[in-house]
């Protein structure tokens, strides 16, 4: 989330001049087995499956592992991600792509868009599909990274990843684009979707503005269009560190065009979207140890909380974040700069993985235990599947210790709270 977004089995050629990595290893950068020899020591466990498993602390906090996979892996589902678009070429996801259903509805009309990632929603147009920043390549490997023996893990390591891009170079996911994007899964029937994003360019789209609310019901239609075909909508929560369930104040909307924004109420007649749309199963972000300090709550908008990070909860170290893969054709200098803070990790042949933070990263994981469910019960409607998800959930009781001045105030329990929902997704659980 923003606020720091051919056919199967075919060689993919793509024009875009980026593709080829530099093997030249990007100053400050880990190697892998670094990496892994520094996590293995720090979360004291051993090496494997993959190279980079023992960073992955929030796999192992929801469940994720041989036994899940002996119940489910994903074959078969499809997953869409509506997010920046993906790498095709990253070696955890090569082969867990469905290209051919691949496609970019950033318009020649939205701002900040790159012209390379313009399409218009012309899905014969893949080279706009690549991504161009990382985060949506993040998210897909979260939910599909190939077992394969080179980096990450991912929840459901079998399922397609269907990239829809929404979101530009500069992490703008504006409202049309969202829309479309939501309508095309619809259209193409996916088992399930991935929103780790909130619609450009109002935080909150609120009722009692004609233009706001219009907006709404669009985002609103949408995303029913969506469920009514079967697609499962998960999205993550938000990163503005509010309660959704008593919202005051809105400082950052508009968003677009800059030096816009306003200082705003807002209360309930106003919605963070697609969070706070009607069926969206919605996550909120947890850390090594509790809820993370930028997570937005609220009951009875967040359905589960899943692994986002939140490095404050392990000083001194960055492992407390969330590894996963990032794009060889980053060009925000986003990359250079995690390398350079010892959040990246590269290997010989130019594929990536950063550490970061955000409901962003803890929506994916609720997406990729969707694919599970959907692998065994292709049938269940999307509420069923939802109902699946939270039943599931390990219950998570309120934080014994608090921080009065908090706007976020934990409620509720022991199976239910304003803060993590049904409580932490739990992979093993939801497959049993």
């Amino acid at each position: 989330m923003r606020k720091f977004a051919l056919l199967v089995g075919a060689v993919l050629t793509l024009t875009l001049g980026l593709l080829t990595p530099a093997i030249a290893v990007t100053p400050g950068a880990l190697t892998p087995a670094a990496a892994s020899a520094n996590c293995q020591a720090f979360f004291g466990v051993g090496a494997g499956p993959e190279p980079l498993s023992a960073c992955q602390w929030d796999m192992r906090a929801i469940g994720v592992g041989a036994a899940s996979y002996a119940n489910a892996t994903g074959d078969g589902v499809d997953v869409g991600v509506i997010d920046g678009g993906v790498d095709f070429t990253h070696p955890d996801l090569v082969g867990n792509i469905d290209v051919a259903r691949s496609c970019s509805f950033i318009f020649s009309t939205t701002p900040t868009a790159d012209p390379r990632e313009v399409a218009n929603g012309d899905c014969s147009n893949k080279a706009a599909v690549q991504d161009l920043q990382g985060h949506g390549t993040h998210v897909s490997s979260t939910i599909a990274g190939r077992v394969n023996g080179v980096g990450i893990a991912g929840v459901a390591p079998k399922a397609k990843i269907v990239a829809i891009k929404a979101c530009t170079i500069m992490g703008f996911c504006f409202a049309d684009s969202v829309a479309a994007a939501l309508r095309y899964a619809g259209d193409q029937r996916l088992d399930a979707v991935n929103l780790s994003l909130f619609a450009d360019p109002w935080l909150y789209f609120c009722g009692n503005d004609a233009e706001q609310r219009a907006i709404l019901a669009d985002l609103r239609s949408a995303a029913r269009y969506a469920q009514q075909r079967g697609v499962v909508v998960v999205a993550a929560a938000g990163n503005e560190a509010q309660d959704l369930g008593h919202p005051t104040t809105d400082t950052i909307s508009p968003d677009w065009p800059p030096d816009t924004a306003v200082t705003r109420e807002v209360r309930n007649n106003c919605r963070v979207t697609p969070a706070e749309l009607p069926g969206v199963v919605t996550v909120s972000a947890s850390g090594v140890t509790t809820l993370a300090g930028y997570s937005n709550t609220g009951g009875p908008v967040v359905d589960v909380t899943a692994p986002g990070g939140d490095a404050a909860q392990t000083p001194g170290t960055t492992f407390g974040r969330i590894l996963a893969a990032w794009s060889s054709t980053d060009g925000t200098g986003q990359w250079e700069a995690l390398a350079a803070a010892g959040r990246g990790v590269e290997d010989a042949n130019g594929a990536r993985w950063v550490w970061i933070s955000g409901t962003s990263m803890a929506s994916p994981h609720v997406a990729g235990v969707a694919a599970l469910i959907r692998q065994l019960h292709p049938n269940w409607s999307p509420g069923a599947v939802a109902a699946q998800i939270r039943r599931t959930a390990t219950p998570t009781a309120c934080p014994a210790v608090w921080p009065a001045d908090d706007v976020r105030q934990c409620t509720g329990g022991p199976s239910s709270t304003t803060f993590f929902g049904a409580g932490m997704v739990n992979a093993l659980a939801a497959t049993s």
